[in-house]
């Protein structure tokens, strides 16, 4: 549906004639001659099109508009104005349902009748009542600016070689259909949006530059969708996942798009674009789009990061807008060696910009400038800390993440103005069973640590017992202090921290413990050391020593994954290695995860990635037995669920507790 404001300057105007108190009013028979006209117009096309004049003069009539089914503005209105024996030169203006619908009450007059259930056949409540979505007009933009724009937002690469491909005109004139849709990841991911459908439009791909925006009020109280989408049919849905941030993002499309919206979707792909607009974070999440949307082919319009010469060349570009000249302070804003999204520059260059007002644009002003160092960077930023937010599950590993990089910027802030108690200890226990994630979380937050500039280095320097532990008397404490200097700047990962604990006093393990401690408050300043294990061992370990216990920030429980999230993780990894799960796959391996939580110690996202393999196996064995030559491409990587099925797991027959023997003896 297109709707239109249309005026019609008339070549003949309307006569006028006296009625019998001598006032003149319009001809009788040419405003019956026209009300019937717009009768016959609209019960002829209910549904598909509707017009109504909500405004005239004798020389101009101006019409309310909607437009269905494909049918061109001029033809339409071509035929409406035969009918109707009028003619003249016509203007006109797209605009919203909403605005159309107001146009009924704007203004209106007895002399042409208006019967509202003609317009009502749209099915126009679905934007009328209740939650009503937003609805937008894409703006105008020349190439220059959408160029510029992109460049600064740092999403030019994907987005510049799409404009490219929509200027090219169709091979086959007159057909109909979207071939893409679009999935787009960016700070400002609306704005980009509004540029992709105006250049859409422009170039014939869209009908109407009309969108309508599905957000965050909407999910909450509901909305008409089967009726939001009949009356989008030539625009634009967006469905706005901008604001979703973590720890939600992990779960947010299963939260707001239901199997009914997909329909939807699916249903109206050819005459109805979609775009999906998601903040940078949900990466994964646009994989479950496209794997729940298969009959669509999406492009990616994605957001980089810039680093050091380039994020200084955009700040510089910023200032250069404002007309005004980027000095050292605004430049040595930007980290060595850290990436930054737009947006991150943006809040940058506008601290520096607010405090240019003061003391260089408005100099008298200077005695009121504002220190905000304090607070205009504790959010983590990074490619490190995007892929962390982008994990499975983890939700509750995420949010102690995010508090401690929080906690340490800002104590870190207060170290360096001299504040005292300021303290930077960050050392950490992980705790949770194998294949959990443990050592890639603690490999991502080493680099989140270097990327927000709270250690120098960034490293995981990953040991063992048999790291710490030396085999002559003497040589385990000279091994535990190198190790440190070598960790200096980094994460040190002691995984299965609990076999330092030896079956008596005095021992190895217990000097390894104690040089540990006194090793972990030299370095406080720029090192984090983390134990990781498995809960109960951990607990034991770490009350074996006061000085470790006191010295622990943070601990952080790694839980083991739902059947649910094992299924995600098996998705992901089948993705990663190029193949394909089949619909049946998931009827198999949601009934295997569940058993295999029955377990004390199956491996988790391990388990995961064996039986992908196993899978493989399985699959090839089974395409061995027919002829290989005649089969698809997509047959050759798709895994069933009878490729799982022939998997032995030999997990356990029922739960069962698992015992493991806690420390080793030196020597």
């Amino acid at each position: 549906m297109i709707c239109y404001k249309i005026n019609i300057d008339l070549d003949k105007p309307i006569p006028m004639v006296k009625n019998d108190r001598g006032r003149r009013e319009y001809d009788e028979e040419t405003v019956n001659r026209i009300n019937n006209a717009l009768s016959e117009h609209n019960r002829k096309y209910l549904g598909r099109r509707c017009a109504f004049i909500y405004q005239d003069t004798r020389s101009r009539l101006s019409l309310g508009f909607a437009l269905s089914g494909g049918t061109a503005l001029a033809d339409a209105l071509d035929e409406l104005t035969r009918m109707a024996e009028i003619s003249g030169r016509t203007e006109q203006e797209e605009i919203t349902v909403k605005a159309l619908e107001r146009l009924t009450h704007f203004g209106f007059r007895n002399t042409f009748e208006f019967d509202n259930d003609d317009l009502e056949a749209f099915g126009i409540g679905a934007f009328t009542h209740g939650s009503s979505p937003e609805e937008k007009l894409a703006g105008e933009y020349k190439y220059t600016e959408l160029k510029r724009s992109a460049e600064l937002g740092l999403y030019a690469d994907s987005f510049l070689p799409e404009i490219d491909r929509i200027v090219q005109p169709a091979a086959i004139e007159n057909a109909k259909g979207h071939p893409v849709h679009y999935i787009v990841r960016t700070g400002s991911s609306l704005k980009v949006c509004d540029r992709l459908i105006d250049t859409l439009h422009r170039h014939g791909r869209l009908g109407s530059r009309r969108y309508t925006v599905i957000g965050p009020r909407q999910y909450r109280g509901g909305f008409d969708a089967e009726g939001l989408f009949r009356i989008a049919k030539g625009g634009t849905v967006i469905f706005d996942l901008s604001d979703m941030e973590e720890p939600r993002c992990g779960t947010v499309t299963a939260n707001v798009l239901s199997n009914e919206i997909y329909d939807l979707i699916k249903e109206h792909k050819r005459g109805t674009l979609v775009i999906f607009a998601l903040p940078n974070c949900l990466e994964s999440q646009a994989e479950k789009l496209k794997d729940a949307l298969p009959e669509l082919t999406f492009v990616e319009i994605t957001e980089r990061l810039a680093m050091n010469n380039e994020a200084k060349k955009l700040l510089r570009a910023f200032a250069k807008e404002d007309k005004v000249k980027a000095d050292k302070e605004l430049i040595s804003a930007v980290a060595k060696d850290t990436g930054y999204y737009a947006n991150d520059l943006r809040r940058l260059y506008d601290v520096w910009y607010t405090n240019a007002l003061k003391t260089k644009i408005y100099p008298q002003y200077s005695d009121f400038k504002k220190n905000v160092e304090l607070v205009r960077n504790t959010a983590p930023r990074g490619d490190a800390y995007s892929k962390l937010s982008e994990m499975i599950g983890l939700t509750g590993v995420k949010k102690m993440i995010d508090q401690a990089v929080t906690f340490s910027k800002i104590q870190k802030a207060l170290a360096e103005r001299g504040m005292p108690g300021a303290k930077r200890a960050m050392h950490m226990v992980f705790t949770g069973a194998p294949g959990t994630a443990k050592t890639t979380v603690a490999r991502l937050f080493a680099q989140i640590l270097k990327d927000n500039e709270v250690l120098s280095v960034g490293d995981l320097i990953e040991c063992g017992r048999k790291d710490l532990v030396g085999q002559f008397v003497g040589w385990t404490a000279v091994q535990v202090k190198n190790l440190f200097k070598r960790a200096k700047g980094s994460v040190l990962f002691i995984d299965e921290a609990y076999s330092l604990v030896d079956d008596r006093s005095g021992s190895f393990g217990d000097e390894a413990i104690n040089t540990i401690v006194q090793e972990m408050e030299n370095a406080r300043e720029d090192m984090v050391v983390i134990f990781a294990g498995y809960p109960k061992e951990m607990k034991e370990f770490i009350e074996r020593n006061p000085g470790l216990r006191s010295r622990i920030s943070f601990y952080v429980d790694f839980p083991d994954y739902s059947a649910e999230e094992l299924f995600d993780i098996t998705k992901l990894i089948v993705r990663n290695n190029e193949y394909k799960l089949a619909e049946d796959a998931r009827e198999v391996l949601i009934p295997m995860f569940e058993k295999a939580l029955l377990s004390g110690d199956f491996g988790n996202g391990r388990y995961a990635r064996n039986l992908v393999e196993q899978a493989q196996l399985a699959q090839a064995m089974r395409l061995s037995k027919g002829d290989i030559t005649r089969l698809s491409g997509d047959e050759l990587v798709t895994l069933t669920g009878e490729d799982f099925a022939e998997i032995s797991t030999s997990i356990i027959k029922e739960a069962e507790p698992v015992r493991r023997r806690i420390g080793f003896k030196a020597g």
